[in-house]
């Protein structure tokens, strides 16, 4: 009984002492690990055993702006959470960074026929929530064409007031995910007001300090995800982030939810110092 109890005591305190305003020096040890250890981490899911993730509910703020380095990431990450905005009345908008373009050789196409392929799927995805098309930076080399998709999107940032940014979570290990993350942090450095930066799942598990079940809207993501034909066909993402969002719904205990989205959120301010760091030890 004993033991239960002290079970129990320390879900309920883990929550409160990695609240989102009391991680710093948690923070301080990520960007202190090179980008090896970093990947190792974030593949072995290290992190669900330091904090243990709150539960947060839509809305997550008056303009909710998804930041997607390829077309699909958007609905794999946050679509659940994307539909509960959605429902909530307040406003939510997707830009897109990267073209999607890359293997356009391997499929015997030119290139700006598969990026015009895989831009509507994502105007296709946003259509079943009834959200407007996508913006489309359709950038083919994200790192080396980051000047110019900063302005645009600190632009975008501005034109549509966001409150509420979701990016890839910035220790995952695809290239253009980190890119994302890079550019995010030099966008939101113009930024006069408040704005939540939360870190979703896509080829990495986040460090889960926020967590948004999606019972509710499980149905709604699954059709959006489905909307990705070019996609599923190299990896099946209906079927394997419907089983990430189940595997997610453990954290918060028996019976308690069946699909859960998993997030790492951050202040703004700590978002950037942190983006940079990790951005500045490079590929070692």
């Amino acid at each position: 009984m004993i033991r239960e109890y002290l079970r129990r005591g320390y879900r309920a305190a883990i929550p409160l002492l990695y609240a989102r305003s009391q991680f710093k020096l948690l923070l301080g040890s990520l960007s202190g690990l090179n980008l090896r250890l970093q990947d190792l981490a974030s593949a072995a899911d290290l992190f669900s055993n330091a904090v243990s993730p709150i539960p947060i509910r839509a809305p997550f703020g008056e303009s909710m702006l998804i930041v997607a380095p390829h077309q699909d990431d958007e609905a794999i990450g946050c679509g659940g959470a994307l539909a509960l905005q959605v429902r909530t009345g307040r406003a939510a908008h997707i830009v897109i960074l990267q073209d999607g373009g890359d293997e356009y050789e391997d499929l015997g196409m030119r290139r700006e026929v598969l990026v015009s392929l895989r831009n509507e799927e994502s105007r296709r995805a946003a259509a079943v929530l009834g959200l407007a098309s996508p913006r489309c930076l359709n950038h083919a080399r994200l790192a080396a064409e980051a000047p110019q998709a900063i302005e645009e999107l600190s632009a975008m940032i501005a034109e549509v007031h966001a409150d509420a940014v979701f990016v890839p979570f910035l220790l995952d290990g695809h290239p253009d995910h980190r890119t994302a993350n890079y550019i995010v942090a030099q966008a939101l450095k113009t930024v006069g007001w408040k704005v939540r930066v939360l870190g979703y799942e896509v080829w990495g598990l986040t460090l889960p300090n926020v967590l948004v079940v999606i019972d509710d809207v499980i149905e709604q993501k699954l059709q959006m995800l489905s909307c990705f034909d070019y996609a599923n066909k190299a990896v099946d993402y209906v079927h394997s982030t419907k089983g990430l969002n189940m595997y997610r719904s453990r954290l918060l205990g028996a019976g308690m939810c069946q699909y859960a989205e998993c997030f790492f959120e951050i202040p703004r301010q700590e978002y950037i110092d942190v983006v940079e760091r990790i951005h500045g030890a490079g590929p070692t």
